[in-house]
Parts: C-alpha cells; structure tokens; sequence
C-alpha cells in the first residue's frame, strides 16, 4: 500500500499549485487536525506523560509517574541554543490545570502551576557516589597542569580515606557470596515475622469485634501501658454493670434471718458471720435456730412433768411396782415424788422431748379412761 500514498487523490479543476500548496491548503484544514487547532498560537496539542510522581494542588490527589495526558505545547524561551518548551494539561480528577516547563539548564522539569513535585531527589555526594562531571571542570582538568596536578593529589587523599570503607565492603560480599543460604536465612526470618504478624491481627480483630471498631491498630507500646495501668489504678467513677455487680454481691452475703441467736453455740460475732462462706453462715444459722426450740421444746416438757396430775399419776404408778423380792411395798407418795425425781434423766427429755410428750399425754388419757 505504500506505493498508493501519492495516488487517489482527487485535485479539484480550480486547484492551483502555487496558490494553495497542497490539498490541506486548498481545504483549509492542517493535516494534524484537531491537534493543529490552536497552531497559528503557536500551541499544538501532544501526548505528555508526567516525569515523576506529583501531588495536584486543586484536589490534593497524587499523581503517578508515567500518567499520560492531553497537553498543550509550546515555546516560551531559549537556553542558547534549545528551545525552552512549556506544557498546559487538565487535571483527570478535578478542573485544575497543570503547567510544567522544561528546564535545559539542570536537566529537569520546573513546576510552573497547579501542582506540586514529591520530592525524592538527593545529592549524589552524601552517599559516597560520583556526581554528573560540568563540562567546565573537564576542560579545566585538561588544560591546567598545576589544577590537574591538585585534583590528583585531593583523589590519592579520597582513596586513601575510604580504604577501610572499601575493604569491609568486600568481607561482606565474600561472606555473603552464598546466594542460597542468605535467601534461606531472609525467607526463614520473613516466615517467623508473618507469623508474628498474624497473631497480632487476630488479637486487633477480636479487640475491634469487641469494641465495635472499624480503625486500624497501632503496634502496643510502653508508653501505652504505663498510661492504662494509671488509669485502671486512679479511676473512681464505677460504670453501671460494677454497680449491679456490687449489690448483687451484698444480697448474696446478707444473712437469712433477721436476729441472729445470742447464745454460746451461734455465730461468734458478726465480723465471723460476715466474713464466713455463705454455706457455712446457713449452716450455722440453721443449727441455732433448731436448738433453740429444742430447748423450748424441753422446758415445755419440763413443765408437764412437773405439774400435780403427772406427778399424782407418777405416784400411783410407783407404789404399784413390785420389789426385787416379789412383794408389794406401800410407799409415801413423797418418796415416790423423790423417786420420780431423781430417776427421770434430763438428758432423756431433751434428747427426745417429742417422746417425753407422748408418754405424759398418753398416761394422762388412760388415767381418765
């Protein structure tokens, strides 16, 4: 098809060479078209890609190295010879405008407007390496004897200096020449961090759970916890759960009965009886107040006995009883009352004051029937 580029073109009968130039010509269009809008300003639109990462001034957005846009080009000056050319672009993410101009003189780009570089240069002589020789120098070097003989003497003293920088650089190439165990070293060290790494993310997953959190977590510090055991030591404020908690405790601990007894056998004192495990104070509590009525049971008893009929009854009872012989003994009713007395046990009667009862009871109905 190469051949056909010259062909096929259709010259119009009023087409004159010398007055229009070319086809565009006598059409008035420019072959760039739409890009060659603005040529007769001197601007022509081109595809510029950005030098290096920036920070747009409009919307604070950052922009990468190598985006491309649609900018506007043309000249505004000369460095000697080369032309010093400037380029106006639109910002992709809001109506901003960049403008940028080459810089001969330093090799760079000069920000202009509308944006702002991210700055990442630094001077090659801080880092012990060899800076961009001026043209100057170099010809200053080769046409000076007496400057080309200081110069040598000024890199004799670098070397001399950086002689032991040099010789450690070259232990630590001939010891890590083995390529297989510095990766196996860096992949075992990287392993054992992931897994660090891990943990602590669980541990922040189930803190923000907890919390209701969707923020990230920074690595705890020391200072981090100096300040949360001041807090948890210095706080007097407590929330409404330790409250409930707190009054919870004192109904559990509260003793069941109102009064206590106050005899020998109950509780000691009330610091005991407050201090005392809750089984035990029940325990306790339980026991005193069953030997209180069993006492109560027995003076009742007492009491009964002691009456006229029992003791009316008891004395018939005892005259009747036959002697160790076999033969009946007619006794003074204040014998048998002594009798009575000195062989009926306390003990029997509080040991079983519900018997001692029935007996008296059940004697006296059969003494009416």
């Amino acid at each position: 098809m190469g051949e056909r580029k010259g062909q096929n073109f259709y010259y119009p009968p009023d087409f004159d060479p010398k007055k229009h130039g070319s086809l565009n010509g006598y059409h008035g269009t420019h072959a760039l078209r739409e890009r060659a809008s603005k040529i007769h300003l001197g601007i022509l639109v081109i595809r510029f890609e950005m030098p290096f990462n920036v920070w747009c001034l409009g919307c604070n957005n950052h922009v990468a190295m190598g985006v491309r846009y649609n900018a506007e080009k043309k000249k505004v000056g000369m460095y000697y010879s080369t032309p010093i050319y400037e380029f106006r672009m639109k910002c992709h993410l809001c109506d901003n405008y960049y403008t940028i101009r080459t810089d001969p003189k330093n090799f760079d780009y000069e920000m202009v407007e509308g944006l702002r570089r991210q700055e990442k240069r630094y001077d090659p002589t801080t880092i012990e390496q060899v800076a961009a020789v001026d043209r100057a120098f170099g010809q200053k070097l080769a046409s000076d004897a007496m400057f080309k003989l200081e110069h040598g003497d000024v890199d004799k003293a670098k070397a001399k200096d950086a002689a032991p920088h040099l010789q450690q650089l070259e232990y630590l190439q001939d010891r890590l020449r083995d390529d297989f165990t510095a990766n196996q070293v860096l992949r075992q060290a990287l392993r054992s961090r992931k897994k660090e790494l891990k943990v602590q993310s669980d541990v922040d997953d189930a803190l923000r759970k907890k919390s209701s959190l969707s923020i990230q977590l920074l690595p705890e510090t020391e200072e981090d916890r100096k300040m949360a055991a001041l807090l948890a030591q210095y706080r007097t404020v407590k929330s409404f759960d330790e409250k409930q908690e707190d009054k919870r405790k004192e109904i559990i601990n509260r003793p069941i009965f109102a009064k206590a007894s106050t005899s020998a056998s109950a509780v000691s004192s009330p610091t005991k009886t407050a201090n005392a495990p809750l089984a035990e104070v029940k325990k306790t509590l339980v026991q005193s107040a069953y030997r209180k009525r069993a006492n109560e049971a027995t003076k009742t008893d007492q009491k009964l006995l002691s009456s006229p009929l029992v003791r009316r009854k008891r004395k018939i009872d005892e005259s009747q009883l036959p002697s160790d012989d076999g033969k009946k003994k007619k006794k003074s009713a204040a014998t048998v009352e002594d009798r009575n007395v000195k062989e009926t046990p306390s003990t029997s009667l509080s040991s079983n004051p519900l018997g001692a009862l029935a007996s008296a009871y059940g004697s006296d109905s059969d003494a009416s029937s």
